[in-house]
């Protein structure tokens, strides 16, 4: 029996003995290895669903754009992360995202349309500023803002495109009558807001017809009952599968043919959208937000973008969409807020609260593929204008580049004085 306890004894020293030489060697290693210095990105992907064929563009361009920055170094060495979580832009798939992202430690979160409004709240609450693949709507409104748009909010953009097709392409003495078609989407209902301004730039609104999100199949009625109405132009608002029935209707029922004028809403009728309409859009004129990839005479960066598109998509330059050039703008605006947030708080220091600050203080960014860039309190938005491009032979022609929009919602004096 003390022969016994005296070998499990002596197995008891020798496993120490081996797990003291295992550690004493493991730990100077670890000491010797600091921990790369990561900051993540939250990402509401939406590769699927109604909207999938211009938000999965975009989810791709922020997914490159991290990936170019990471390739340069990060921001001074720091590497940026994105995570990301299938929503579909879904709101309780987006709220499940928001909290897998605030246990992974995210300072700022890339989302989606739907959802913008149903948790502009939490946002605030949570203290994490987040892009959005939006316009302003009312119910993103908070003091002060966390949610960053792509553009100043939709009645600007109706009420703007309108004022320019006046002044640009109408030619008689009468009012001109103009009508709307979308889908069932705050973006649509929130651009109607503009149309009590339309006296002012000498235009009538003569109604709207709304249409499906999902399962969109024929909009033959709503189109006859607008050209019954006798519009002298159609403003259109609807992206994604939705956006391909209307312009094919259009084209079928020959509303051009008919002497009125067709005009979408900024991005409503992109490239996603060209590739499958094709012939049927020739004619139609867009506001965009985003350039023609091959608009590098203005814009030599992107050069760049295309080539990193190539290299990491195998994307030629006609395949490059504009909503894929939105995704490396809106990744460009965050990594820039997070660059001066660690400018001015150091990376240990750095917190959701530190990357809005800096996002509003974000003045003259230059990216090389865009316009330079300037955020403020009250114009939370990526950029404050739009182009205006007609479609001739399945391309998008440019014609004109407006001057920054004010925005109705956040600075409506400004707004009616540019009217």
């Amino acid at each position: 029996m003390a022969k016994r306890m005296k070998s499990i004894a002596l197995g008891i020293a020798s496993a120490v003995l081996v797990l003291a030489m295992v550690l004493g060697s493991a730990i100077p290693v670890a000491q010797g290895e600091p921990a790369q210095k990561v900051v993540k990105i939250g990402m509401c992907g939406a590769f699927t669903g109604p909207i999938a064929p211009v938000a999965g563009p975009w989810n791709e361009g922020i997914v490159d754009y991290t990936r170019y920055i990471n390739e340069q170094g990060g921001i001074d060495g720091i590497k940026l992360e994105v995570i990301w979580y299938e929503t579909g832009r879904s709101i309780t798939k987006s709220i499940i995202a928001h909290r897998r992202f605030l246990g992974a430690g995210v300072v700022l979160e890339h989302i989606g349309s739907t959802v913008a409004d149903a948790m502009a709240t939490t946002f605030q609450r949570d203290e994490i500023p987040a892009t959005c693949l939006n316009a302003l709507s009312p119910g993103q409104i908070t003091k002060p803002m966390w949610i960053f748009n792509s553009f100043t909010d939709w009645p600007t953009a109706f009420t703007m495109t309108v004022k320019w097709i006046k002044e640009n392409l109408w030619t008689e003495a009468r009012p001109m009558r103009v009508g709307a078609i979308g889908y069932d989407h705050h973006s649509f209902w929130c651009g109607l807001d503009g149309t009590k301004y339309f006296d002012r730039v000498g235009a009538e609104f003569v109604g709207r017809e709304v249409v499906p999100v999902a399962g969109c199949v024929d909009t033959s009625v709503e189109l006859l009952r607008l050209a019954g109405k006798k519009v002298d132009w159609l403003y259109l608002t609807s992206y994604g599968a939705s956006t391909v029935t209307i312009i094919k209707d259009a084209a079928r029922l020959e509303i051009q043919q008919k002497g009125i004028g067709l005009v979408a809403a900024p991005n409503t009728l992109d490239e996603c959208t060209l590739v499958v309409v094709m012939k049927d859009a020739n004619g139609w004129y867009s506001g965009k937000i985003t350039p023609n990839p091959t608009e590098t005479e203005r814009l030599p960066g992107l050069v760049t973008l295309c080539e990193k598109a190539k290299e990491y998509r195998g994307y030629d330059v006609e395949k490059v969409k504009g909503f894929y050039i939105a995704g490396w703008l809106h990744q460009a605006a965050a990594v820039e807020a997070i660059r001066l947030a660690i400018e001015k708080v150091g990376y240990e220091n750095l917190t959701g609260r530190a990357v809005r600050e800096a996002m509003v203080s974000i003045r003259d960014f230059d990216t090389g593929f865009f316009y330079p860039m300037t955020i403020t309190e009250s114009a939370p938005f990526i950029t404050t204008s739009f182009g205006m491009y007609q479609v001739k032979e399945v391309n998008f022609e440019p014609i004109e580049y407006l001057e920054p929009l004010p925005s109705l919602y956040m600075t409506p004096e400004e707004f009616l004085r540019a009217l």
